[in-house]
């Protein structure tokens, strides 16, 4: 009887053991078919290269749910996903970005992040304001000139500025600190500029 219970023992394990065998294969292979469905996203900001070579950003973006500061990367299930990029002082921010991932691939996504010029118009010997904020090696002043003369600017920064009839200057400060402009010859009408 002992024998003959051990047998039916032996038995139902080596019934058992095939049935084991297959349910961990499949499960390995859900475990594995899922992995391979996933694709991994790339996100990364910018700023943009119109004034000066472009410079990575840090910006916070969310996408379905998950956040990270780019630059990052995700793992995603395949399909479309939107990369939005929010608003950040300083700059106009790129439209939203629909992605399509697939399943293994991989996906980039590059927000481009254009800095916000400050306008100075001089006029005959006068700016249209007389102090502006800019931000250290982003902001690009702009110095226009809608008369039909020159206009001489002079700074302990830049020197003098020959800015033609109709003309622009454009000028992006590399150092903080705070930097006062005026017109040759005309000390009663200066300009301010900021940098932080």
């Amino acid at each position: 009887m002992k024998a003959r219970g051990k047998r039916t023992r032996f038995g139902t394990l080596v019934f058992l053991i095939p049935i084991l065998l297959v349910a961990a294969l499949v499960a390995f292979a859900v475990i594995d078919t899922t992995n391979l469905q996933k694709g991994t996203l790339i996100v990364r900001a910018q700023t943009s290269a119109r004034y000066y070579p472009a410079l990575a950003l840090d910006v916070p973006v969310s996408i379905s749910g998950k956040a990270g500061t780019t630059p990052f990367n995700l793992t995603l299930s395949a399909g479309t996903y939107t990369v939005d990029f929010p608003a950040q002082r300083w700059f106009v921010a790129p439209h939203p970005r629909t992605v399509n991932l697939t399943a293994g691939g991989t996906s980039y996504v590059v927000g481009t992040y254009s800095p916000i010029p400050v306008f100075v118009s001089v006029d005959q010997n006068h700016f249209n304001t007389t102090s502006v904020e800019v931000l250290r090696a982003i902001t690009p002043v702009i110095w226009v000139n809608p008369s039909s003369n020159y206009e001489v600017i002079s700074s302990s920064l830049t020197g003098s500025l020959f800015i033609p009839p109709l003309q622009n200057y454009t000028y992006v400060f590399r150092g903080q600190g705070t930097f006062t402009f005026s017109f040759v010859g005309v000390t009663s009408h200066e300009l301010v500029v900021t940098v932080i």
